[in-house]
């Protein structure tokens, strides 16, 4: 198992920054995270520190601009609600 702070950032329409929440999220692997992105899963989480608890992506959402590497991901998403920025970073150690 691997521990993956996942950030999401709510952006206005002029790309403001309105609202923020992170997360520690348990996964079997960093590919695992990664590939349930791409494939655009929805899957329900509950962080493992704190009560901050939900789904990986809204069903129906968009994603664009993925980029990730060994141990950070980024993308845009884009849902009939809102559009967000998600971060993800695999805690080493």
């Amino acid at each position: 198992m691997v521990k993956i702070i996942e950030t999401n950032l709510a952006l206005d329409e002029s790309g403001e920054i309105v609202d923020h929440q992170s997360r520690v999220i348990e996964m079997d692997s960093w590919d695992s995270y990664i590939n349930e992105i791409k494939n655009m899963e929805s899957v329900y989480r509950h962080s493992i520190l704190g009560s901050l608890h939900g789904v990986t992506l809204l069903k129906h959402a968009r994603i664009e601009n993925l980029l990730h590497d060994d141990y950070h991901l980024s993308c845009d998403v884009y849902n009939r609600f809102n559009t967000a920025k998600k971060l993800a970073y695999l805690i080493r150690g």
